[in-house]
């Protein structure tokens, strides 16, 4: 006796293609909270800038306290003394308390904010 299984499995192959596995959509539909929570970072992400005054410098910790000026762009923040968490690529050492900076910051979409540049104000 002959079996028609054949036309199941192609059944099935079409129904997975069509949910996402395997395609390019496949990140945006796992359920590996490693790619999704990679996904929405990318998505999710804002940036703004801003001027201020370094007050504190933490390089262990990779943290600036920085008093600053309203934050323009998409991130849009209010004037406030707050402590910040720096990216890796920026430099402590060209800072100093007092020091006046024009900054570039980030929120994740954990709602983490981060200190992505930093450009200190020639004398």
């Amino acid at each position: 006796m002959k079996t028609k299984r054949p036309w199941i499995l192609s059944v099935a192959a079409c129904a997975a293609l069509s949910a996402g596995f395997g395609g390019a959509s496949a990140g945006a539909t796992t359920d590996d909270p490693s790619r999704s929570s990679i996904v929405v970072a990318q998505v999710e992400k804002t940036t703004g800038r801003g001027e201020g005054v370094v007050r504190a410098i933490d390089a262990d910790e990779r943290k600036l306290m920085i008093t600053h000026g309203p934050v323009s762009g998409p991130l849009e923040m209010s004037p406030m003394t707050m402590a910040f968490r720096v990216a890796p690529t920026v430099d402590l050492s060209t800072l100093s308390k007092g020091k006046k900076i024009k900054f570039t910051i980030s929120r994740d979409a954990k709602g983490l904010y981060i200190i992505e540049d930093v450009q200190p104000e020639k004398p």
